[in-house]
Parts: C-alpha cells; structure tokens; sequence
C-alpha cells in the first residue's frame, strides 16, 4: 500500500468514528499532565530511553488480565520498532514476586520521575470520555496510531500507563517471551496438574457481588432467594458444558465467590484450587495474588476454556486472556 493510500485508510477511520477518538485523546493528554503535575518533579537526567509500561496506583490500572493485555500490546509495539521495553509493576504488588523474566529482561534500573526527562503516556481501555462502541470496530488502528504518536520520542525515558489491548498481536509468544511464573508459583502449578492427574476443561464464572461475597466496583447483592437460584442454575451449566466438551477427565472450576467454589468442589470429576479469592483493586494480600496467578496459569493449561454468565454476571476477559497464554480454545457460555 503506498504511503497515501496508508493516510487515506487512517483519515477513513477518523470520519468513521467521528469526533470520539479525538476527544477521548485530548482527555488522556489533559490526564497525562495532571499527573505530571502531581507526581514527577525536576531531577537529573537519566541515560535510560526505555518504554516503560507503568502501574504504579497513580490512575486506574483495571484488572490482571486489563494490565496484561496493555503489557503485551505495548512490547510488541517496543518490538516491531526496535525500543528497549520494561515493566514498572509496583501496585499494588511487585509483579516480580510471581512472574519472572523468560527471554526478556524486563526489570527497569533506573525510573525515573521528572518532567523534563520522563514522560507520562496515558491511554485507557475503557475511557469514560468517548462511547467505547463508537471505536471498538477500529481500535487496532487507533491504538496503533497512538503508540505511534507518543512512543517514538527516544531522547528520553516515557511511561506508559494503559490497559488498551490489540487484538492482532500474537499474545502467546509475546507473553512467553516476557514471563514465567516464579519457581514457588511453579511448584504449586506443578503440584495442582499432578492432583488434577489428566486432561482438562476449565470453566470459570464471574459473579462479582452478586452472591454477596465478594468486594468489587460492580452490582448490587442479590436477593437470598435470588442467591440460591443463579448457584443452582450455575451447576447445572456445569454438567451442561462438560457434556459439550472436548474429551477430558476432570472439570477445573474457578469463580470469584467462594460461597459458589463450596459447593462446586462437591461435584463429580470437579477440581477446585483452594485459596482466597480477591480482586487485584480491593484484596491483594499475597495468598489472594498466588490464587489469583494459580488460577490463570491452571486455566491456560485447559484443553478449552469457558466462561459461563447469565443475567447480570460479569463479562470477566480474565479467563479469555489466561486461553491466549497458551492458544487454547475459548468460549462463552450463557445460561
């Protein structure tokens, strides 16, 4: 494609979504330098050009999996264009203490925080400053345009603060360049597949507050009643998807209501990892972030992945994004 025909296609795309994308950047450079203001300082200058992607609780970071998929989508960006990529995870735990680097030392040396040096680049999956529908048709190009746009400055270090994802970036291999688990989350993966003894499906649900046992931003509890239906309508989608199934041995079941877990781990064939369950912006003790990594490394292993919702459940990507580790089979199942 020639080069104006390539600036044809991008000038498409911005009269196709209208103004949206245009406002929802003039809001994240306005968020960009109201961080700079209240958090990075004059100071030396540092040698270190890297691009580092940067959670460190200064602005909503989203979930595990939001925070995973911006990783993987900025160091590839860093890898197609020949810039140094490192993680900055330090909120509201050190990333280093469950994934380690593989092929990629991704560990930073020298972060710096000052104005004049180190820049914050901020763009969010879910902006509340533009419909979210309006650009979902032509967010590759869009997010693409905008690490263009802001991470080719290489006279100095920038901070990337994003949760968007690219949904043509080949996530398994990025992923393993970047990460393995840390050898203690090893041992308990290696010590869960042993219990599991066999092939596998995973199956995970995402019922938020909806049972009343779980802290989160979203929903309302249910009625007792209520309660006792959507556990009742949840085992039965169970046996439904294992019936569906790709051959395998045992059901691995993962939700975040441990009232739901209790009675799921009675089923026949059904393994559940037990812990304590927690979400990564309200409970983030190191038995909650072990669950949490055991979880998705176990599920990424599955032969076929599944989320199953009904109602008012939460459409989670955590369990999608643990399937892309691996490129296992995913699918929603509704009830």
């Amino acid at each position: 494609m020639f080069l104006h025909e390539m600036k044809m296609k991008w000038y498409d795309v911005q009269v196709a979504i209208g103004g949206a994308w245009r406002f929802f950047c003039k809001q994240q450079k306005a968020m960009a330098k109201r961080m700079a203001s209240e958090h990075y300082t004059e100071d030396t200058r540092t040698e270190d050009t890297s691009v580092i992607f940067t959670c460190n609780g200064w602005i909503w970071h989203g979930g595990l999996a939001d925070r995973l998929k911006g990783m993987i989508a900025v160091y590839d960006w860093c890898r197609r264009n020949g810039r140094q990529f490192k993680i900055n995870f330090s909120e509201p735990f050190l990333l280093q203490d469950y994934l380690m680097p593989n092929e990629v030392e991704w560990r930073p040396q020298d972060v710096v925080f000052n104005e004049a040096f180190s820049a914050p680049k901020v763009c969010l999956m879910e902006p509340r400053t533009c419909n979210k529908n309006e650009i979902a048709d032509h967010q590759d190009e869009l997010f693409e345009s905008w690490m263009d746009e802001n991470l080719s400055d290489v006279s100095r270090q920038l901070h990337v603060y994003t949760n968007m994802e690219r949904r043509e970036v080949d996530f398994e291999i990025r992923f393993n360049e970047l990460f393995c688990p840390v050898p203690r989350l090893q041992k308990l993966i290696d010590e869960h597949l042993a219990n599991i003894g066999g092939k596998y499906i995973s199956i995970s649900f995402r019922f938020t507050t909806l049972l009343g046992d779980f802290t989160d931003c979203t929903g309302t509890p249910l009625s007792p009643e209520e309660r006792t239906r959507l556990i009742e309508r949840s085992l039965e989608a169970i046996k439904a998807i294992s019936r569906q199934a790709p051959a395998h041995d045992r059901i691995l079941v993962t939700a975040d209501s441990e009232t739901f877990l209790a009675r799921a781990k009675d089923m026949k064939d059904v393994y559940v990892i037990p812990g304590k369950v927690g979400h990564i912006d309200y409970d983030h003790g190191d038995d909650v972030n072990m669950k949490t990594f055991l979880d998705f490394f176990l599920i990424s292993k599955a032969e076929k992945v599944y989320l199953a919702r009904s109602g008012k459940m939460y459409r989670s990507a955590f369990a999608k994004t643990a399937a892309l580790v691996n490129d296992r089979p995913f699918e929603i199942f509704e009830f």
